[in-house]
């Protein structure tokens, strides 16, 4: 199983459509810290899995660019050959949806749609393992290379067992145990709690309480028996009670009425003497009546004497009502001309009058006359005003104009002078321009800021090359310091072989010119690295002093713009001026200007006659009401005339006759009321006729009632007695039925507590019962923890020996059969077997071997984890494993991935370290670049040409 094809978008730092065509063979994968290397190889993970137990880094939000928005398409395509076969695993997330798909071979149609469908098929179908699984075996990280030699023994084991996916054994485990706890803290609970119960104390309590509840039952049902025999006594004494109380009610009944029959003759016998008195009093109102008629009859008299006095009172007070009315319009119409008169006098003053006609009104002697006079003229007042007003506005219009003219001839000498002062500014502005810019300033600068940059790269590049030989030359050092230490008979502290002869003294002077070496490579990197820091910073000075010049040239040209568009703002006011004032000049030809003296007799005269025009309303509404006040004066003075005439109104004799006639009226009113009881005679006889009758009837009544309550002789005494043994009956029997209720509350009550004993004793049972489970379970989850225990050791057991078996193989490989095999102990400690089958630990190794067995067995675990799977995987991938290993162990290092290019189709090398970039072992060469806005790209190289092809741009075959 190889990778054919990887495209990706929008995916992460990938913001552009991105295809990647690895071919077989070592693949390295160079750039910066950050730029997007390991991404690209999880990209396969989040098409394969999506989002499902990818944590925080394949959260669907941390999938597309940061830069971009929802509504940009991420797309990753994977393409996997597999046993010839091509299958292609395509995911999209647009605005937070996911979409994945699947095709087998060139079919254009999906095999399968769906994002968990694909998840799924992926992992049962097409590679036979889960996402874990899948990650351990193609991608190897430098820290787990490292971890064979440079951990403890139990961080190992549970590294391999995370790599393995046995490490689920212990997460059971976890889980198992804590159930476990969960267990034992309850019945530890449980017991807790039964501890606090005496089991023995609440069973005897309840047999107590269940005797005592039987002998308060039995004593009740004792009481129900004497309830019986006294409520047979006082049913008994009832039942006598009841025929004594029939006698009772009926003797009642017929006093009773015996009372009603006496009352009803008492009240017969009382209306019988009203009614007598009322037929007396109705003869003594017949005799009244005859003495008063004879003096109402004079009422028609006294009332029509009453009406014709009202009469002549009320033309009385219309007369007099009549002439004060008049007197008040007479003094209304001498006040409306006097106010008139005092107008005119004030319109007058001492000037002439404006109007003709206007000295002649004060010749005239009667006032309402002179009042008229003075109205016909200032009625003229409103034409001559007008004719006034458009001659003053002419005058004022003409010396407007005169004004603007002026106006109009300073304004054309300023603008005049602005234009030809802003044509100067403009050429000086022009001459500067040309002093300063020669059409190169923009030129100059780009090139100088080329230079600048290029000045950086050599300076990084230097830094970069004197930092890499300080390094080496501290660890050339500190290998000779070591060897120095020891004496010339000492081993080596890498292999532990023996110096031989002067070995010691010449690999301590090899060490230490190589040393010198590096020291001096450094050196000269350094200061070659200040001399191009230097040559930068000349740049930087002459740039900004370019730019100061640039930046003085721009403003200028604004300057420039804006002197050439003053000057063209002000030629065309100086054209509109010029207009202006040719037009002004041809409207007041031939006129003369005029005079504050003409101006003023015009306004004045305008003025006064308006003064005129609006007095003229006023005039003409005081004579109105003039004369309509004297017109309504003589009508009111002639109808008081007439009112004045006929009958004269005698107050005295109208108060007279007021009171006689309240007098007749009050009489008639008591003859009607007299006359009014007279009508009722025949009723009152009629009445007194049926109460005599009623008084006999009643008596002969109460006289049969008196004669029954005779014969029926009721006793009583006996029917008190009767009543009082009734009552001592139901008390009697009421105490038995308290006793008896008292016994049944108290036995209620001694069930509630046998009750309540009982449910304690049932909890406490129950308690027990679910005590002992949780102990149970317990017990059987640690049974099960110890199986677990066992099961996790027999996998590991069977995993070391294919372990040693796969790393053993890949070790002889690499080293060409120097070491024959290797063996890991229980924490997969290594120990290596030479030739000779001599086992050394690995600690004991130089570091480039060391580093060799640790890729042979993390590569060994990788094989073993594929062999799970449906075809051994063909890639793998190896991020940042040479990042701590000096030249020597990388070159080491190197030559053996060359070896493993048997084992795996492709092997993708994630590194930033420049060995590795140019090794001559790699196939291909892929370099990530990212830009200033986040976004990288790819270029691919072709280690061969060395000529790189940009991917970003130029992608084929889209999907």
């Amino acid at each position: 199983m190889i990778l054919e094809r990887l495209y990706l978008e929008n995916y992460k730092q990938f913001r552009e459509p991105t295809e990647l065509l690895p071919p077989e063979g070592a693949v390295g994968v160079v750039g910066r810290n950050g730029s997007g290397k390991s991404t690209i190889f999880e990209s396969i993970l989040w098409a394969f899995f999506g989002s499902r137990g990818g944590g925080p880094r394949f959260a669907n939000d941390a999938i597309p660019w940061s830069g971009g928005t929802v509504a940009d398409k991420t797309i990753v395509d994977v393409t996997l050959n597999l046993g010839g076969t091509s299958y292609r695993v395509s995911r999209t997330l647009h605005r937070g949806k996911t979409e994945a798909k699947i095709f087998v071979g060139d079919g254009v149609e999906p095999h399968l749609s769906g994002s968990s469908e694909v998840a799924e098929w992926v992992q049962g179908q097409l590679l036979c393992m889960d996402r874990t699984a899948f990650e351990a075996t193609f991608f190897a990280r430098q820290k787990e290379l490292e971890f064979f030699a440079g951990v403890t023994g139990v961080e190992r084991q549970r590294e391999i067992a995370r790599i393995l996916g046995i490490d689920q054994v212990e997460g059971a485990q976890k889980l198992l145990r804590a159930d476990r706890k969960e267990l034992r803290d309850g019945a530890a609970a449980l017991e807790s709690i039964l501890a606090g119960t005496d089991h023995e104390r609440l069973a005897e309590e309840l047999r107590e309480a269940r005797e005592e509840r039987e002998r308060l039952v039995s004593e009740a049902k004792g009481l129900d028996g004497k309830i019986a025999a006294a409520e047979q006594e006082l049913a008994e004494a009832r039942a006598e009670g009841e025929k004594l109380e029939g006698a009772y009610r009926r003797h009642n009944d017929l006093h009773r009425e015996l009372a009603a029959a006496e009352g009803a003759r008492e009240r017969a016998a009382e209306r019988e003497a009203e009614l007598k008195a009322r037929l007396a009093g109705l003869e003594e109102d017949e005799e009244t009546i005859g003495k008063l008629l004879p003096r109402t009859e004079e009422l028609p008299r006294v009332a029509e004497e009453i009406r014709g006095l009202e009469e002549a009172r009320r033309r009385h007070e219309r007369r007099e009502g009549a002439q004060q009315e008049a007197k008040r319009r007479r003094v209304g119409a001498h006040r409306a001309v006097s106010e008139a008169t005092d107008l005119l006098e004030e319109l007058d003053g001492d000037g002439d009058g404006p109007l003709e006609g206007w000295a002649g009104i004060f010749s005239v002697e009667e006032d309402g006359e002179r009042v008229r006079r003075a109205a016909e003229v200032l009625g003229l007042a409103a034409e001559a005003h007008e004719e006034a007003e458009t001659h003053l506005g002419s005058l004022r219009e003409r010396r407007s104009r005169f004004e603007e003219l002026a106006a109009g001839e300073e304004e054309l000498a300023e603008a005049k002078e602005g234009w030809e002062a802003a044509k100067t500014h403009a050429s000086s502005l022009e001459e500067a321009l040309r002093d300063l810019d020669d059409g190169e300033l923009d030129g100059r600068i780009e090139g100088l800021k080329r230079k600048e940059r290029r000045l950086e790269r050599q300076s990084a590049q230097q830094r970069g090359l004197a930092d890499a030989d300080e390094r080496d030359a501290e660890k050339l050092e500190k290998a000779a310091r070591m060897i120095e230490s020891s004496d010339e008979v000492a081993e080596c502290p890498t292999c532990h072989r023996g110096f031989e002869a002067d070995e010691h003294a010449e690999v301590l002077e090899t060490l230490r010119r190589d040393a010198a070496g590096y020291r001096a490579q450094a050196e000269e990197a350094r200061e070659e690295c200040r001399r191009l820091d230097e040559e930068a910073r000349e740049l930087l000075r002459e740039l900004e002093e370019i730019e100061d010049v640039r930046e003085r040239v721009r403003s200028l040209r604004e300057d420039r713009k804006a002197a050439e568009a003053r000057g063209q703002l002000l030629q065309d006011a100086l054209t509109r001026i010029g207009g202006r004032v040719a037009i002004i000049k041809e409207g007041l030809r031939g006129l003369a200007p005029v005079t504050e003296e003409a101006l003023a007799e015009a306004a004045s005269r305008a003025g006064r006659l308006k003064t005129f025009r609006d007095a003229y309303p006023r005039v003409e509404g005081l004579l109105g009401r003039h004369e309509s006040a004297l017109a309504e004066a003589v009508e009111l003075e002639e109808e008081a005339a007439r009112l004045g005439e006929g009958l004269v109104y005698d107050a005295r004799r109208h108060e007279e006759l007021r009171v006689e006639r309240a007098e007749i009226e009050r009489l008639r009113g008591q003859v009607e009321t007299l006359q009014a009881r007279l009508s009722s005679r025949p009723e009152v006889e009629e009445k007194l006729g049926d109460a005599t009758a009623e008084e006999g009837a009643a008596k002969e009544r109460a006289g049969a009632l008196q004669e029954k309550i005779t014969a029926l002789a009721f006793d009583e005494d006996a029917y008190l007695a009767n009543r009082e043994r009734v009552a001592q009956g139901e008390a009697a029997r009421e105490e038995l039925r308290r006793e008896r209720d008292e016994l049944r509350e108290m036995a209620r009550r001694v069930q509630s507590r046998v009750e309540a004993l009982e449910g304690e004793l049932r909890r406490y049972e129950e308690g027990r019962r679910a005590a002992d489970e949780k102990a149970a379970g317990a017990a059987r989850l640690g049974e099960m923890d110890k199986l677990f225990s066992e099961f996790y050791r027999e996998l590991t057991a069977r995993v070391r020996p294919n372990l040693e078996r796969e790393a053993s193989s890949l070790v002889r490989e690499l080293t060409d059969g120097r070491y024959e095999r290797i063996e890991f102990d229980q924490n997969y400690g290594v120990r290596l077997f030479d030739g000779l089958s001599d086992a050394y630990e690995l600690s004991r190794f130089s570091g480039g071997e060391a580093d060799i067995v640790s890729l042979s067995a993390r590569v060994a675990l990788s094989k073993m984890i594929s062999a799970q799977g449906s075809e051994a995987l063909g890639f793998i991938v190896l991020d940042e494993v040479f990042g701590a290993l000096d030249a020597d162990r990388r070159r080491n290092v190197l030559l053996a991935l060359d070896r493993l290019k048997k084992t795996f189709g492709q092997i993708f090398v994630i590194s930033h370290v420049a060995d590795v970039q140019e090794s001559a072992l790699l196939d291909e060469l892929w370099a990530v670049e990212e830009d200033d806005e986040g976004r990288s790209s790819i270029r691919r190289i072709d280690v061969s040409a060395g000529a790189p092809e940009v991917l970003l741009g130029e992608v084929a075959g889209r999907p």
